[in-house]
């Protein structure tokens, strides 16, 4: 084998392999929020629920959360009459 055949055989597959390494790449944003790494389209907004109950004469308000991470949140507002006697 010459080198010219030796030097092909090392370079198809890198070439190769370097191509399809670069599609594979996520996106990298440098922002005033910091380093985030995107791998893929953009995220769903924030998600709210809200759901209001009467309990022994309490409004109960239920929220529930979902951030563009996934993250989920419950938060219970209990609001009394204070002049119910």
């Amino acid at each position: 084998m010459g080198v010219e055949a030796v030097k092909y055989v090392f370079l198809i597959p890198l070439a190769l392999l370097g191509s399809t390494a670069a599609f594979a790449q996520p996106s990298i944003q440098l922002g005033p929020g910091g380093v985030q790494i995107d791998p893929g389209g953009p995220r769903p907004g924030p998600r709210e629920e809200r759901i209001v109950r009467q309990e022994d004469g309490c409004q109960v308000t239920i929220i529930r959360r979902i951030d563009e991470y996934g993250r989920r949140t419950t938060r219970r507002v209990r609001e009394c009459d204070e002049d119910e006697e």
